[in-house]
């Protein structure tokens, strides 16, 4: 169809091919908004990714369909950008990364990340190690694909063929589990290099990079007994952390502190945080998956905690869409671009690493810092 001059021409349809944007009824004022926008909207894109990008939905319907303002959906977007979900194209759309990577005469290789979406949703530390490892890959022009894995997935033949999906050259796997073995000999076979990346717990993998917090953990023990007086410990537990209780005990007796282990349970989390904080001479030990869980469900009553002194020793944590509380705590941090450079660097000079020891990056001990200095919340 022919225009008259001076008459815009019409804009060409965007066609999406993702479902409807659920119905129900808006974003309820009790809820964390934007917590709950990013659940749904990353649901939705994980589940629809297809082999090439796709259109995604535009701000202005997620806007009108939840009926929150445009700056919320905004920082939702920038999130799932930060993931490597979507990608914006400045004046125009927003595009639902795809699952097949093209190759360009620019790109060195492709590097696949396999990634438990429980832990990259709730673990901050966790989160860190990909968003900065990924903006350093790019910046060494390889690109980059980021696989999503469930729990139940993560020893199964259907992850190894989405990762194959990616026609990668090299996989990096932070934190492999036992079930990560079968994977890697599959992929293996299939001429992709895996590269694991651990934490100081059981892998599935031998490792080639190793991240370890046990002299950190140390020296906030240390300083508790010399400076706080602290006689005795407690380590608050959440699921899936059997082994880092273990890892804990056996630091805690080292240093003389007598420990016991709690969690939840069935008890208010304000009456649960609060029994903690009771004893000034007992240090709290929050391992990453209780942190995590106290601070999505319940931010405002960590301050309950300022009466003694308390460490999180898997990282930062993240409060998302709710103002951190100004309250101190001992922290446990890993310098993150120093691993993605050092990691990225080894890539670009295509070492070997099957006869060499695996090289450790060292966390080091933050004490009596405030966590708004640290936690992470859009």
């Amino acid at each position: 169809m022919r225009c008259a001059v001076g008459e815009p021409m019409p804009r060409k349809k965007i066609v999406r091919h993702l479902p409807p944007l659920p119905k129900g009824p808006a974003l309820r004022v009790k809820d964390h908004k934007a917590e709950r926008l990013l659940e749904i909207l990353r649901g939705i894109a994980v589940a629809n990714q297809q082999d090439k990008s796709q259109p995604f939905y535009t701000m202005r319907d997620v806007t009108s369909r939840f009926q929150v303002p445009v700056s919320t959906v905004a920082r939702v977007y920038g999130q799932l950008e930060d993931e490597g979900i979507l990608t914006s194209i400045r004046g125009s759309k927003t595009i639902l990364q795809g699952l097949r990577t093209t190759r360009h005469l620019s790109v060195r290789g492709v590097v696949g990340m396999p990634a438990s979406l429980s832990r990259f949703v709730t673990v901050q530390d966790y989160r860190m190690f990909f968003i900065r490892t990924r903006r350093e890959l790019r910046l060494r022009d390889f690109a980059t694909a980021t696989v999503f894995f469930e729990r139940s997935e993560e020893g199964s033949d259907r992850l190894a063929q989405r990762i194959k999906k990616y026609k990668v050259d090299t996989v990096l796997w932070y934190l492999p589990g036992i079930a990560a073995k079968g994977i890697a000999l599959r992929l293996n076979d299939a001429g992709i290099r895996v590269l694991g990346v651990g934490g100081g717990s059981l892998s599935g993998i031998d490792c080639c990079y190793e991240i370890r917090r046990e002299a950190a953990v140390t020296a906030i023990l240390r300083d508790w007994q010399s400076v706080s007086g602290i006689q005795s410990a407690t380590i608050v537990r959440g699921r899936r952390s059997a082994a880092d209780v273990e890892q804990l005990e056996v630091l805690l007796e080292r240093e003389n502190l007598p420990c016991e282990v709690a969690s939840l349970g069935n008890q208010s989390v304000e009456k649960f945080l609060d029994s903690l904080g009771a004893n000034k001479k007992r240090g709290i030990i929050f391992l990453s998956s209780a942190a995590s869980m106290f601070s999505f469900r319940s931010p405002e009553n960590l301050p309950l905690l300022s009466r003694s002194r308390v460490a999180f020793v898997g990282g930062p944590v993240s409060i998302p869409f709710a103002k951190v509380p100004e309250a101190k705590v001992d922290l446990v941090i890993v310098d993150w671009q120093l691993v993605a450079e050092r990691i990225v660097n080894d890539l670009l000079m295509k070492k070997t690493f099957a006869t060499r020891k695996p090289i450790v990056f060292e966390a080091q001990a933050r004490l009596h810092v405030p966590l708004s200095h640290y936690a992470q919340s859009l």
